[in-house]
């Protein structure tokens, strides 16, 4: 009869000794898919961050690009309506200087225009040259009072100049020329006009 205890509990002894690997095993098994499952989830997590990194930057620099866009498209528009606004001043500046010359007032404006192109002139004497409208206003008594206020003796050329209005002024010696006129004085101008244009322009944003 102690055979079969003995088989009886040797049986009993390998199933329990089964039962322990295959309970160590499953454990085992468990805790490598849990880890499967944590390091697959780590790597989606870190893949998912990586691609809305991606993303992210790929929007910024789309934006970027967008409001580099819009900042330069402005930047042209305010361009050029400051340029079409300048146009239009010295369209109505030359306009103005046109409307003067045909004034009662042009003469004495005239006589000013002269006084500073020979002061900027070497020598006690000096040449004028205007157009062909102006030369009656050039007279003897106009080159008088010029050289009497400019201690510079006043002569005018007899042949006239295709100008708009003011006057050109030589040395004695005729090798030096200055430019005054108005077409000449406007171009002198276009610097300041601009920059008083430019500071409207602040004004109003």
């Amino acid at each position: 009869m102690a055979l079969p205890d003995q088989n009886a509990l040797l049986c009993r002894a390998i199933q329990n000794k089964g039962q322990t690997k295959s309970q160590k095993i499953l454990s085992q098994a468990k805790k490598q898919a849990q880890r499967i499952v944590q390091d697959a989830k780590q790597q989606a997590d870190n893949e998912l961050e990586q691609h809305l990194a991606t993303l992210k930057q790929d929007a910024f620099q789309q934006a970027k690009k967008l409001k580099d866009g819009a900042t330069l498209k402005a930047r042209q528009l305010l361009l050029h309506a400051k340029e079409d606004v300048m146009q239009e001043l010295l369209v109505e500046t030359r306009q103005q200087l046109e409307q003067i010359s045909k004034e009662t007032r042009y003469p004495e404006l005239l006589k000013s225009i002269v006084l500073q192109a020979i002061s900027e002139l070497p020598g006690n004497e000096a040449w004028i040259q205007v157009r062909e409208c102006d030369q009656p206003l050039v007279n003897e008594s106009f080159c008088h009072d010029i050289s009497a206020l400019s201690n510079t003796s006043v002569h005018l050329l007899p042949e006239p100049k295709s100008i708009t209005g003011g006057c050109l002024a030589y040395s004695f010696d005729k090798r030096l020329l200055v430019d005054f006129s108005f077409s000449a004085l406007l171009t002198r101008a276009h610097p300041h006009l601009r920059e008083l244009l430019a500071q409207e322009m602040v004004k109003d944003q």
